[in-house]
């Protein structure tokens, strides 16, 4: 029976690798000691996002601003226009916002996603694609409101993506369950980078 997770510079030539501060990170693995993140020989991930509004430009900002987080390149991304040959698939659940630039006020919570990684019977490797999925709500929200909202939760949920499991306990960062910035926080940063130095126990989904 497979298993189903779901989550809610420069540098010196001749520097040693400058190893990330684990005190300021916070828990990533699945709650219960597994470990998932992209290993080198899969990099670039394949992302294929939703074809329709604004998803495109909401995952190449949202990879862009987790690549930046990775001093050594330890995890990149790529957007496929295919979704059969994705790693990783990002796709509206229902009403799509309009195409619109996002807002840039207080936060307005006029969405949700969710992220779904399916293991395989022995519960060691992802079975497929993973899928990210975005939820938005609509109702009286302005579209720029209804698109800033999709932009924190796509960002969001490509952490999951990359492994980043749990959510953060700190309201400020990013991966916090209901996030009110757009890009990882200081806290995230360090929580990714401990990530992409340590074993993962879960392999990534066959190709």
């Amino acid at each position: 029976m497979k298993r189903t997770l779901l989550s809610l510079a420069l540098a010196a030539a001749c520097a040693d690798p400058t190893i990330p501060d684990r005190q300021a990170a916070y828990a990533f693995d699945d709650g219960f000691g597994a470990v998932f993140r992209w290993p080198g020989n899969r990099l670039p991930v394949r992302f294929y996002a939703d074809e329709r509004g604004p998803m495109r430009t909401l995952v190449a900002q949202g990879l862009a601003a987790w690549e930046a987080q990775f001093l050594y390149g330890e995890m990149s991304g790529v957007l496929v226009t295919d979704s059969t040959g994705a790693d990783v698939i990002v796709r509206w659940a229902g009403t799509v916002p309009p195409d619109v630039p996002p807002d840039t006020g207080p936060p307005a919570f006029t969405c949700s996603g969710v992220t779904q990684i399916v293991l395989d019977g022995a519960g060691m490797a992802v079975a497929e694609p993973l899928r990210v999925t975005v939820n938005d709500l609509g109702g009286p929200a302005a579209p720029p409101q209804r698109v800033a909202c999709s932009a924190r939760v796509v960002t969001h949920e490509l952490g999951h993506s990359l492994g980043l499991l749990q959510h953060s306990g700190q309201a400020t960062d990013l991966m916090a369950s209901q996030p009110l910035v757009s890009r990882p926080t200081t806290r995230d940063r360090v929580t990714a980078e401990v990530l992409y130095h340590t074993t993962p126990t879960i392999g990534p989904p066959p190709r």
